[in-house]
């Protein structure tokens, strides 16, 4: 499902955009809908995809030495989760799974380039980093 500018600028990441910036990535992200028990992704899988929560609950865990998950994020609305490994471009180091009907944004690496490169001088910054 494609994403609104306006979807965009309820995160404080995307808060600062202007309407051009918003519109091209608005073009480049979707919107993905997960129901309760639905796994984001898991471990292992590629880091390729990270996504920004616009509503709903997921929960990211890892699996710890004795083989227990533990929980490592629980995401608000507006923050993102899976970012680290979309960065990095390694493969996800958690597991993400919505707890409740969710909506997040679908973001790549690519997504965030096209965003940058619309405005290279554009300070950007995120409460988060």
């Amino acid at each position: 499902m494609s994403c609104t500018p306006e979807a965009l600028k309820q995160v404080p990441l995307f808060a600062l955009l202007d309407d051009d910036e918003a519109a091209i990535l608005a073009g480049q992200v979707e919107l993905k809908r997960f129901v309760p028990r639905q796994r984001v992704y898991k471990i292992g899988d590629a880091g390729d995809k990270a996504y920004i929560l616009v509503s709903g609950a997921v929960q990211v865990t890892t699996v710890d030495e004795d083989h227990q998950e533990v929980i490592v994020d629980q995401p608000a609305s507006g923050e993102f989760f899976g970012f680290a490994s979309m960065l990095e471009q390694t493969p996800h180091q958690t597991n993400a799974v919505a707890t409740e009907d969710t909506v997040a944004i679908e973001v790549d690496r690519n997504d965030i380039l096209i965003c940058y490169s619309a405005n290279p001088t554009r300070e950007w910054t995120c409460s988060r980093c």
